[in-house]
């Protein structure tokens, strides 16, 4: 029964009794019974209300059980995902010592790799220097004219011949093994012709009468490869200068020396503007008509 039923049918109890002649003394005594049983009414109902609160929070302990319970699981989902990650972190450790490894061999080879192809360069330098110094063994006695204009049906060695005879002044036939032209085309629209000497006396020969070119169109110099070409171009300008200071300056192949000692081409300072390829003689316009005559001679005949 509810506590409040009870209560209610206490108090009709109550009121039944008061109105019903009943002796005082047993009226007393029925009084204190329901005055009794209010009391335990009252601490009833206020029981059932502390169980409710207690079930209430039973209930709110049940559910706290249920977080505790999926926490305690997401948990050990969690410890178990950290010990494969923990697995594959070490997986991935021994994957890169492996690959330290292998970067500290690779590094040994291509340290060994580096070494040979310096030792390899090297040799190849000096396979290269030796084939530059045949080439110019082979071009030792070999001479470039510059200057001498060009006819379709023209005989190089002769028109070399009369210019020897005629702007050189040197009366013999010099000996020549093959003549021709080559190379590029000057400023008069000629290529140069190249002359091989048989005898290196007579190339000296020519060489000592080149003042007589001078101011004029015409030029001699020896032959070269194109590689010692390019590093004489590159000492032309420092010979120049040095002798306007009147110092003794002299080009030997590819190298300079200055009063008898080598001059360092590492520390040339090159205007490209300066790159002239002649220093025997320098080259001008034709100016008197024996000058045009040996540019265009006629034709020698054969010894």
């Amino acid at each position: 029964m509810d506590p409040n039923d009870t209560k209610l049918l206490l108090e009709d109890t109550s009121k039944n009794t008061l109105e019903a002649n009943i002796e005082p003394t047993f009226l007393e005594v029925l009084n204190k019974i329901l005055n009794t049983l209010l009391s335990m009414n009252n601490r009833i109902a206020k029981i059932e209300t502390e169980v409710e609160k207690i079930e209430d929070v039973k209930q709110q302990l049940s559910s706290v059980v249920q977080r505790m319970d999926q926490a305690e699981h997401n948990i050990a989902e969690l410890q178990q995902h950290n010990k494969e990650m923990e697995d594959s972190f070490e997986g991935m450790g021994q994957v890169v010592e492996k690959a330290l490894e292998k970067c500290d061999l690779n590094r040994n080879d291509i340290e060994k790799i580096e070494e040979n192809t310096m030792q390899e360069k090297s040799i190849i330098k000096e396979l290269q220097e030796t084939v530059l110094d045949l080439k110019c063994r082979s071009m030792k006695n070999n001479l470039v004219f510059n200057g001498l204009t060009y006819h379709p049906s023209e005989d190089c060695e002769a028109k070399l011949q009369n210019f020897i005879n005629r702007q050189l002044g040197i009366e013999y036939m010099v000996t020549l093994g093959n003549v021709h032209r080559f190379g590029k085309y000057g400023r008069n629209g000629a290529r140069p012709i190249v002359a091989r000497f048989v005898y290196r006396k007579e190339l000296e020969h020519v060489l000592k009468q080149a003042y007589r070119l001078k101011n004029t169109n015409f030029g001699i110099n020896d032959q070269f490869p194109p590689e010692i070409e390019i590093r004489r171009r590159k000492l032309y300008p420092i010979l120049k200068n040095e002798k306007s200071l009147g110092k003794q300056a002299r080009l030997v192949r590819d190298k300079l020396y200055i009063k008898g000692q080598l001059y360092n081409p590492e520390n040339i300072n090159i205007n490209p503007a300066n790159n002239d390829r002649e220093i025997i003689i320098n080259q001008r316009t034709p100016s008197t008509p024996q000058h045009r005559e040996a540019a265009n001679p006629p034709s020698i005949p054969p010894r």
